[in-house]
């Protein structure tokens, strides 16, 4: 393997140089393979040299059967070559061999293999004379100089040109000068505001001659174009049976070609290309988005998106593009207007908030010297906003049967909540539901997990659907399925928001509840049911391990409505709210909906309305309900079912330890499958006994283990909040091991472990996975994130670096990763309160 240099990318043709320096190929002798495009000819058998079907080294073999066949097509929204011929070839290639040298029986290479059809023995070749051009230019240290004049051009018959109008005589003069000529050239598409259109040419124009030159061949035309940059032809074209001569301006191809790019919170911009503009017939400008990215999640960038205009604020290139950009405030709600190159008739608009962390703009420019892209960080200097605050009114339900709950519909709002980064086993760029004001004094907000999944995340709270105002995140619990925002009530002028009154009891089966909620029309109702039962969530680890709702009970109601809804506020008589209906993720596709208890929220929400952070510590371990046969089955002895079943006479149950989370305190002395009998001397016959782990430092539990029962202390943990730190390398997130790994694993190689792999990356390219623990970096041990960032800085650029991993399975391996710090450099990314996002970026190297 060599290091080599991007020389030359042709603007328009398949093909470009790339440079090596021969001093380092040091165990094999270099032959250099002579071009001949002039021995190109039908029914020559030829050899292609390549590794077909990812097979080294392959030879296979074949014949010409046709040089002067139209470019072929690979389909839509992709690259397509033009104005040149291909040659056609009976050879059964299946692909991996684009690129590779086309030989004759000399050893000449008479084209490049470029394409095929996979399910007919028909390859497609390149033909070498405007590469041979190409080399000779480089060879004297000249430009690759390329005209245009926006014109696609496509060889017919001649049959088809008598077809368009061309009279007998000119045909029979074309013939006589080009006697082994089948065909002429026809104008096929020219791109609006072009030169060709501008000079008059149109489609189905045949091309007669140009400076007074007969011209049938790809070959002369572009010798004509590349020779008169900056200067006009005389163009002859028979129309309809006449001739007409038009002058047209031969542009430089090179500056029509995209040099630039810009990225922003993953979004890929750049001047419409010229392939792409063929595609559709479009103008040669306007900002196309190749890739839209985690914060432009509703662009279908698969169709093709042109920018049609920011705000107020038309777009044509780029540059008008990135200066509207970056003069965006934080948060401030932005209108991105946009149509498609297949459907340019229908504009869409987006809404969207964006902020400086995550989406800060680069542009890339194209270095013709050395081959790469260099970047240039475009500042984001958002304009000062002023706080104003607006008035708003929440819906409210007017139905007689929501009784006292009715006002609670006063109190729901909803919530946007972006992830700019895919870590801790989560890869969706958003989620969106419903949530509930608790506090509107403070501007305090109770909504699903399944919503904030991750504690780095944009939040945004809608209200009345008519003002969208950021929100920041004060606490997530470890266990229950909610977390608490706060939106800044600065904003809110005069509302009729109702701050909802949470239920402290526990409801009961019987219970009357009444859900108030939006039916799929975003239209107010309500439904009456009652309590059904109450049951113990479980739901079922995934790979990759993330965030569940561990260790609570929900509340689910005899009603079959509530299963249509994804929220909802239900009610008592006196219209406090006993639970909140809610998602509950299981996996990235599929939520399951139930009743959260309220009870669980109120201590985390005392402690911030007394302005404290709320504080936790955990046992950390997962439990499920045990029947009491197979606890007897475990142990349990006549005494002790005895005392259970008096002391609980409606569920006969204990509850038997499924997971103990790796590296807290009650590893090690906590085991799988411990039976719990007794927490601090009090019984264990409800989920709710376990809460009390939150508030004590050490627990007394007594438990059975081997048939026998144990008397144990056992210290819990403090709740850290989760994760504090990223690092970046090679294209790669790094972090600490995060709680459901923790719960997942049974053992941890290492304190550093890989959540996430960029794709295209060096870390993607040498097969460095998600779900890898990292043990040494070029031998180092790497216990923890601190030494891992310590060594992958000391790894010099573009050079291999020894990566040993333990896979999740913990099979070991040793990987090596070539750095590319130009494209990938290294950086955190570190939780910091005292900044406006809650996160600091460092420096990269």
């Amino acid at each position: 393997v060599v290091e080599v240099q991007a020389l030359y990318r042709d603007p328009i043709h398949d093909f470009g140089f790339l440079k090596f320096d021969p001093s380092h190929i040091k165990y094999m002798k270099l032959v250099e393979i002579p071009l001949a495009p002039e021995q190109a000819r039908v029914g020559i058998d030829v050899r292609i040299i390549g590794n077909d079907a990812g097979e080294k080294l392959s030879i296979l073999a074949g014949s010409i059967s046709r040089i002067d066949r139209n470019v072929p097509e690979y389909g839509h929204m992709t690259y397509n070559d033009l104005n040149t011929f291909y040659l056609q070839s009976a050879a059964a290639l299946s692909g991996g061999s684009s690129g590779s040298p086309v030989i004759d029986i000399e050893g000449r290479a008479v084209a490049l293999q470029a394409g095929g059809r996979s399910h007919e023995a028909t390859n497609f070749f390149f033909p070498l004379d405007r590469v041979q051009r190409a080399l000779k230019l480089i060879q004297d240290g000249k430009p690759v100089l390329r005209g245009s004049i926006q014109t696609r051009f496509k060889y017919v018959p001649f049959e088809v040109a008598q077809k368009l109008g061309l009279p007998e005589e000119t045909e029979a003069m074309v013939r006589q000068v080009r006697p082994h000529g089948i065909g002429m050239l026809m104008v096929a598409t020219l791109l609006p505001g072009g030169p060709g259109s501008l000079a008059g040419l149109e489609e189905s124009d045949v091309l007669l001659r140009i400076n007074g030159d007969i011209v049938t061949h790809f070959v002369s035309l572009e010798d004509i174009l590349d020779s008169h940059i900056g200067r006009t032809i005389d163009v002859t074209v028979v129309r309809g049976g006449e001739t007409v001569e038009v002058s047209v301006a031969v542009q430089d191809m090179c500056k029509l070609t995209p040099s630039r790019l810009v990225t922003f919170g993953g979004c890929v911009v750049h001047d419409l290309s010229y392939q792409l503009a063929y595609t559709c017939a479009l103008p040669l400008r306007g900002v196309f988005m190749t890739t839209s990215g985690d914060c432009l999640p509703d662009m279908d960038d698969s169709q093709g998106i042109i920018i049609d205009r920011i705000n107020e604020h038309a777009v044509s290139n780029i540059d008008e593009f990135v200066e509207v950009l970056r003069k965006i405030p934080d948060h401030e709600p932005t209108t991105i207007v946009s149509y498609t190159i297949t459907d340019i008739h229908t504009k869409e608009s987006t809404m969207v908030s964006l902020t400086h962390q995550w989406n800060q703009i680069n542009m890339y420019t194209h270095n013709n010297s050395t081959g790469l892209w260099d970047r240039t960080k475009i500042k984001w200097s958002p304009r000062p906003t002023d706080i104003k605050p607006v008035n708003v009114r929440l819906p409210e339900l007017t139905d007689p049967r929501a009784g006292k709950a009715a006002k609670l519909m006063q109190s729901i709002v909803s919530v946007f909540c972006g992830f700019p980064l895919s870590i801790e086993g989560i890869n969706k760029p958003r989620a969106a539901d419903y949530g509930v004001v608790v506090d509107a004094a403070r501007g305090l907000v109770v909504v699903s997990r399944r919503t904030v999944l991750l504690s780095l995340c944009d939040i945004y709270i809608t209200i009345a659907n008519s003002l969208c105002i950021p929100a920041t995140l004060r606490f997530m619990h470890p266990e229950h399925n909610f977390a608490i925002i706060q939106y800044d009530t600065k904003r809110i002028g005069d509302s009729n928001i109702c701050a909802a009154t949470l239920s402290t009891k526990r409801p009961q089966q019987g219970d009357p509840a009444y859900m108030v909620t939006f039916n799929r029309t975003s239209n107010t109702m309500c439904v009456n049911t009652v309590v059904s039962d109450m049951w113990d969530i479980s739901i079922t680890p995934q790979f990759l391990p993330h965030w569940r709702c561990t260790n609570t009970e929900t509340v689910h109601y005899e009603s079959k409505l509530l299963s249509d809804f994804r929220f909802g506020l239900v009610g008592d008589a006196d219209g406090c709210v006993q639970c909140i209906w809610m998602p509950f993720m299981k996996t990235h596709k599929l939520d399951m909906t139930a009743g959260l208890p309220t009870r669980y929220i109120l201590p985390a929400l005392d402690a911030l309305r007394r302005d404290e952070e709320p504080q936790l510590r955990r046992l950390c371990i997962e439990v499920e309900p045990l029947s009491l046969i197979a606890a007897r089955a475990g142990g349990l002895s006549d005494s002790r079912l005895e005392e259970i079943q008096h002391a609980n006479p409606d569920r006969n149950m204990l509850f038997i330890i499924q997971r103990i989370e790796l590296l807290s305190k009650a590893h090690g002395v906590l085991q799988d499958l411990d039976i719990i009998v007794s927490i601090n001397g009090k019984l264990m016959l409800h989920i709710d006994d376990l809460n009390v782990q939150y508030t004590h430092d050490a627990l007394d539990l007594v438990i059975l283990r081997n048939r026998s029962e144990i008397h144990l202390r056992v210290e819990t943990t403090a709740y850290d909040g989760g994760v504090n730190k990223l690092v970046f390398w090679s294209g790669a997130i790094f972090q600490a091991p995060y709680m459901a790994l923790r719960q997942q694993s049974s053992n941890a190689p290492s304190g550093v472990y890989c959540t996430d792999v960029a794709s295209g990356s060096p870390a993607d390219q040498y097969e460095l996975m998600a779900s890898y623990w990292i043990t040494h970096i070029n031998g180092v041990a790497t216990p923890d994130l601190a030494s891992f960032e310590q060594a992958v800085r000391q790894c010099p650029d573009r050079t291999y670096a020894r990566v040993r991993i333990v896979s999740f399975d913990l099979e070991p391996a040793v990987l090596t990763v070539k750095t590319c710090y130009h494209y990938w450099p290294t950086s955190t990314l570190t939780k910091d309160a005292s900044t406006e996002s809650g996160w600091r970026s460092s420096n990269e190297n």
